[in-house]
């Protein structure tokens, strides 16, 4: 069986891989010619969750984002993904939590047999310490991880919620021309003349 601290740190490798997706829709829409301001939620997520290593991908040469529904759709899921492994810390922790109030409650058990007159009952005492403590180091170590996982995929969260409005407020007066019934050039460029409606 996994202890808790290689579960946590098995968690906190997945959370790089939609980290380098974040860099790369980034570098996708970037390469439509995006204005970066509309992107720093994206930036901001990819940096949090692979500790800083996306950076070269954030500008890596990719295919351009074609529009941007696209570019608020993969947004979207990533910002469903971010949600499932945010749930998963949380089972974890939970789980992790439990186990160490368990070995607490038994290293106090191991303390009181251990004070006992019966060498048979100290040595019991001594063993039942001995792996409440092993327990003990496994989940403070864990938890350690946990935490800082879980706060680097909130803020990752929130930075990818950020984007429909950066995006929004980045191309407001494109968007107003638009909703007033104007066209914008068809020239390949990343607003095509869809209306993007604000929830």
């Amino acid at each position: 069986m996994t202890t808790w601290t290689g579960q946590a740190q098995i968690l906190a490798d997945d959370i790089r891989e939609p980290g380098f997706t974040a860099a790369e829709v980034n570098a996708s829409a970037w390469c439509a010619r995006v204005d970066p301001e509309a992107t720093r939620g994206l930036i901001g997520a990819a940096m949090a969750l692979t500790s800083n290593d996306a950076g070269k991908a954030l500008w890596a040469a990719a295919t351009p984002c074609p529009d941007d529904a696209s570019l608020l759709a993969a947004v979207t899921e990533l910002e469903g993904a971010l949600a499932q492994l945010m749930e998963v810390a949380r089972k974890l922790a939970a789980g992790c939590r439990a186990d160490f109030e368990a070995a607490m409650r038994q290293a106090q058990h191991a303390r009181a047999l251990m004070a006992s007159d019966d060498d048979a009952t100290r040595a019991e005492g001594a063993a039942l310490l001995a792996e409440a403590q092993r327990v003990l180091g496994d989940c403070e170590a864990a938890l350690e991880i946990l935490d800082e996982t879980g706060t680097r995929l909130a803020h990752a969260l929130n930075c990818l919620r950020k984007v429909p409005d950066d995006l929004a407020s980045t191309y407001e007066e494109p968007y107003q021309l638009v909703h007033d019934g104007g066209q914008l050039p068809h020239h390949g460029e990343f607003l095509t003349g869809v209306v993007w409606e604000a929830a």
